[in-house]
C-alpha cells in the first residue's frame, strides 16, 4: 500500500531494517533501499516514497543535506537513524521537521510502532487532501478503506464467537495497534464497540421473531458468554433490558417470566 525508502551505507543495517519491516506486515509493502544519499536522490525521482528512513552519517553527503535535497524533490516524511554519540546531530534533524528518530542498534519493536504511526498519518492525510499519487479520489478512498473493510467483514462473519482485535488482526496478517487505530480513525468507533453494536442489532432481530426464543439462547447466538453480560451490554446500547425491549414491541407473545 505505502512506499518506504531505506538509506544507509552499511549493508547489514540496510538489509536488517528491510527484513524487520517485511516480517511485520505493515502498510509499507513497497520497499526500496539505497546505499548512499546520491543513489537515494536518483531513486526518489521514480519511486516517490511515502516515508524515508535514513542514516545521518554517510559518505559524500550526510543525512541532513540529503533530507533537504529530498524535500526539494517532494519527499515529506523522514525517520533518521543515529548512534548515541551523535544525538545532538540528530536533534538538528528534528528541526528540519523530521518525523522521528531511531537509535542504533535499532529496537525492532520501536521501529514497528513508529512505522504503524507513520502509516496512519500518511493515509489520514491522503484521505483529507485527496492526494492519491495518480489515482482518482474514488480509487484512493477504496485503497484507504481496504483493511477497514476486511476487518468489518471479519466481524460480520464472526460476531457470534468470542473474538478479539488481536485475533482479528492475526487472521488478516496485520498488527492489532495498526488496524485498531486505522479502524477508529476511519469509522469513529473502536473495534469492541463495533462488535457489540452488531451483536445488539442481531439480538434485536431475534427478539422481534415470532418464535419463542429464550433470552439465554439469544445471548449465546449473538456472541455473549452469558445472559448477565448480554443484559448489561444491551442496556448500555439501547437504554433497555432485552426483556423490556421485547415487551415494547407490538403483539409480542413470549413468556414474560424471563423478561427482566
Amino acid at each position: 500500500m505505502l512506499k518506504l525508502m531505506i538509506v544507509d551505507d552499511e549493508p547489514v543495517i540496510l538489509s536488517g531494517i528491510r527484513d524487520m519491516v517485511e516480517q511485520e506486515n505493515t502498510a509499507f509493502t513497497k520497499i526500496v533501499t539505497a546505499c548512499d544519499a546520491i543513489e537515494a536522490l536518483e531513486k526518489i525521482d521514480y519511486f516517490h516514497p511515502d516515508l524515508i528512513i535514513t542514516d545521518i552519517q554517510m559518505p559524500e553527503m550526510d543525512g541532513l543535506e540529503f533530507i533537504g535535497r529530498a524535500k526539494d524533490k517532494g519527499a515529506k516524511r523522514f525517520i533518521i537513524l543515529t548512534g548515541y554519540d551523535v544525538f545532538e546531530y540528530a536533534r538538528q534533524a528534528l528541526r528540519l521537521q523530521v518525523a522521528d528518530y531511531l537509535l542504533k542498534p535499532i529496537n525492532e519493536r520501536q521501529l514497528h510502532e513508529l512505522l504503524k504511526r507513520m502509516a496512519i498519518d500518511v493515509m489520514a492525510e491522503r484521505s483529507q487532501t485527496g492526494e492519491s499519487g495518480g489515482a482518482s479520489r474514488e480509487e484512493q478512498a477504496e485503497w484507504l478503506s481496504e483493511h477497514v473493510k476486511m476487518l468489518k467483514d471479519y466481524i460480520a462473519a464472526n460476531y457470534m464467537k468470542d473474538i478479539s482485535l488481536t485475533e482479528a488482526a492475526a487472521y488478516l496478517g496485520l498488527h492489532p495497534s495498526y488496524i485498531g487505530q486505522l479502524f477508529k480513525k476511519e469509522t469513529g468507533e473502536s473495534f469492541v464497540r463495533c462488535v457489540n453494536q452488531i451483536r445488539i442489532d442481531k439480538a434485536k432481530e431475534l427478539l422481534t421473531s415470532r418464535e419463542k426464543i429464550s433470552l439465554e439462547k439469544i445471548a449465546g447466538c449473538v456472541g455473549f458468554e452469558n445472559r448477565r453480560t448480554f443484559y448489561k451490554v444491551f442496556r448500555k446500547y439501547t437504554g433497555q433490558t432485552p426483556g423490556q425491549y421485547r415487551d415494547s414491541l407490538p403483539n409480542h407473545c413470549i413468556d414474560k417470566s424471563e423478561n427482566y
